[in-house]
């Protein structure tokens, strides 16, 4: 995972990488967390240019970066009222009022940064508009809260849906290259085909 230079893991315990997939400076930063300053700082000590932000959901733990992020941010449009509007989730998980600045500025779909570089993968079940980008080149899917090592996202909260994840699973994970690495939003990274066989809330899911 040569291309994937840094990965930080917020206080809410979510992920964010900065992975550089081209021959050049420019890297992506994928997912935003709330405490994004250590991300930007090892960026500009690097010497390398921000070509976008691929958000994988708008749950807050991912997202609410955006807030000090300067630059283009790609997600499905979907969760852009999730995106903007953090205060709502915050409140419900939480039990905390303190106010949060809210995201004022474009977001851009992500049909703007599909590519045959990056492709992006619709897996609606944690939320509606939660996505995974592939970097096939790279053999890398960055799957946010759609699956991890050991489980897969609660489809209990803000526009989750339990049949929704169950059609991902089958329709989108199971079609994942097996030889590939996943690297979720939360925990460790692991092989397609090692999480096929060993997660147990993924063979739940699967369709006889």
């Amino acid at each position: 995972m040569s291309s994937v230079i840094y990965k930080f893991t917020s206080f809410t315990t979510s992920n964010s990488y900065i992975v550089k997939p081209f021959n050049d400076e420019k890297c992506f930063i994928v997912d935003l967390p709330p405490d994004l300053d250590s991300v930007i700082e090892f960026i500009k000590k690097n010497n390398l240019t921000i070509a976008g932000a691929l958000i994988t959901h708008g749950h807050y733990d991912h997202s609410l970066g955006l807030s000090s992020f300067e630059g283009k941010a790609y997600m499905n449009l979907d969760d852009e009222f999730l995106a903007r509007n953090p205060q709502d989730q915050i409140r419900s998980l939480l039990g905390s009022s303190f106010e949060v600045e809210e995201y004022s500025d474009e977001l851009y779909s992500i049909s703007e940064i599909q590519s045959k570089h990056i492709k992006v993968h619709k897996n609606p079940g944690h939320t509606k508009g939660s996505v995974s980008y592939e970097f096939p080149s790279e053999g890398l899917i960055f799957s946010g809260d759609f699956v991890f090592k050991d489980g897969i996202g609660r489809t209990d909260l803000f526009s989750g849906s339990i049949e929704e994840m169950r059609h991902s699973v089958n329709n989108t994970f199971l079609n994942f290259n097996e030889e590939f690495e996943i690297l979720p939003g939360h925990g460790p990274s692991d092989k397609v085909k090692t999480i096929k066989e060993n997660n147990e809330f993924i063979k739940m899911l699967i369709d006889d």
